[in-house]
C-alpha cells in the first residue's frame, strides 16, 4: 500500500497554502493512507499557560469545519487528531476517516507535557480509562502514540503484540528536538515491529515558535528511515510492504516472551 506523511504550517495563511499543495501532491501519488499532523486545523492554542475556553470552542468549530475537506482529498484512509468536547471535558483525539464509511475515533491522548508553549496538562483533559488499543481498517490494523506518547515506549510493543501494521504518530513538536523525535521514532518501528509514521506543524508559530517539521516513515524490524520530510519536501509518500510488519511480529525483541 502506498502512504503519504506531511508537514504542515501552524499558520492560518500559510497552512492554506501547504493544503493546497497537498491536495496536488495527493492527487498526483494517490496514496492509501495520509496522516496529518497533530490537530493541524488551527493554531496551536497551549501556548498559553491559561485555559481560555473561547479558544477552544474555536478551535473545535474550525476542525469540524475542516471535516469535509479531508473527505474530499479522495484518499482511502486519513489519520488526523482533533479537540473534542463531551460532557464539559475538552479531549485531544485521534480519529481515522474512511472512505465510504466515515469518522471512526482510535484514541485519546492520556500523556501531556506541561513546559512553555506546551501547557497541554493543563489544557486537556484525560479519559478515565486510558485505551491503547488497535483499530482494523481495511485489513489494516492500526494504532496512534500522540506526540509525547511516543516516549512510553511500553505501548509500542503492546501495540505490537496486538498484531499493528502501521504505528501512526501525529505531532506538534519544536526545531530544538527534531533529532531526538526521529530516533524515537526508529526505535518504535523496532519495538512494535510495525511501520511507524509522523506528521508534524512545521514553520514560524506564535511568539517565534519554530516548529520542527520532519514527518517520518520508519520500517518495522530495523527502524531505518524511508523518508523525512523538510521545508523543500513537506509531503512525502512511500510503498510499504504489510507483510514485513507482520513477519517482524515473529523477530526480535516482540518474539521475547513476557515473564509469568
Amino acid at each position: 500500500m502506498r502512504v503519504t506523511i506531511c508537514e504542515l504550517s501552524d499558520n492560518e495563511i500559510k497552512f492554506i497554502d501547504d493544503w493546497n499543495r497537498l491536495k496536488v501532491h495527493v492527487k498526483q501519488n494517490k496514496p492509501d493512507l495520509l496522516l496529518l499532523p497533530e490537530m493541524p486545523f488551527n493554531k496551536w492554542i497551549a501556548s498559553e499557560k491559561e485555559v481560555n475556553h473561547a479558544a477552544q470552542m474555536l478551535s473545535v468549530h474550525k476542525h469540524e469545519k475542516w471535516l469535509p475537506e479531508i473527505e474530499r482529498l479522495n484518499v482511502k484512509q486519513v489519520v488526523y487528531s482533533r479537540p473534542v468536547i463531551d460532557n464539559g471535558k475538552f479531549y485531544n483525539t485521534a480519529f481515522v476517516y474512511e472512505q465510504g464509511v466515515g469518522h471512526h475515533k482510535i484514541h485519546t491522548k492520556t500523556f501531556f507535557p506541561e513546559e512553555p508553549h506546551f501547557w497541554e496538562e493543563t489544557w486537556y483533559d484525560h479519559e478515565e480509562v486510558k485505551s491503547f488499543e488497535t483499530l482494523e481498517v481495511s485489513g489494516i490494523r492500526i494504532g496512534v502514540l500522540m506526540c509525547t506518547e511516543i516516549w512510553f515506549t511500553e505501548y509500542a510493543r503492546q501495540y505490537g503484540k496486538q498484531g499493528i501494521d502501521i504505528l501512526l504518530c501525529p505531532r506538534a513538536t519544536g526545531i530544538t528536538s527534531v533529532n531526538q523525535w526521529i530516533r524515537c521514532g526508529q526505535t518504535l518501528a523496532i519495538i512494535s515491529g510495525a511501520y511507524c509514521l509522523s506528521s508534524n506543524k512545521s514553520g514560524l508559530g506564535d511568539d517565534d515558535f519554530q516548529w520542527g517539521g520532519s514527518g517520518w516513515i520508519a520500517k518495522p524490524a530495523n527502524g531505518n528511515l524511508m523518508g523525512v520530510t523538510s521545508a523543500d519536501e513537506k509531503f512525502i509518500t512511500r510503498e510499504i510492504d504489510i507483510s514485513k510488519s507482520r513477519a517482524a511480529k515473529n523477530e526480535y525483541p516482540l518474539y521475547v516472551k513476557e515473564p509469568v
